[in-house]
């Protein structure tokens, strides 16, 4: 059976967005690993449905008014790339960001297995999530 992994990732951007939390476990498989830039606060490698979970709602709250606008997702066999763009304030000083931001999602029989997110600047997150922008 053919899987379609763009409507896989975007069902599941669909149930995040819904916070429907049993629907985006459902999509996930088994090895699910997101791994973020060691740099950032919530960094490192996220593995399983709960690290996911988490590694969600630590990114939403390490800023204030978080929001990702996704402009395309793009598809080929098992690889989805997203490209979107996040903005937020800082918690601390209020210093508005954007930040376009492309994401690599893998699939495994039709469920994703790993996420690895690629920001424009880090260092510019970094900064203002530390409070010195």
């Amino acid at each position: 059976m053919q899987v379609d992994s763009k409507a896989t990732v975007q069902a599941f951007l669909d149930a995040s967005v819904r916070g429907d939390e049993s629907a985006m476990r459902a999509l996930l498989h088994v090895d699910i690993e997101v791994v973020e830039a060691d740099s950032l606060p919530y960094g490192g490698v996220h593995r399983g449905a709960d690290g996911f979970l988490a590694l969600i709602r630590r990114v939403f709250t390490t800023w204030r008014d978080t929001q990702v606008s996704v402009q395309s997702v793009v598809a080929e066999g098992e690889q989805v790339v997203m490209l979107a763009t996040m903005t937020g304030r800082g918690r601390e000083t209020g210093t508005a960001f954007t930040m376009p931001i492309a994401e690599v999602w893998t699939l495994r029989d039709g469920k994703i297995l790993r996420v690895t997110p690629h920001y424009l600047d880090t260092q510019l997150l970094c900064d203002i999530a530390a409070g010195r922008r």
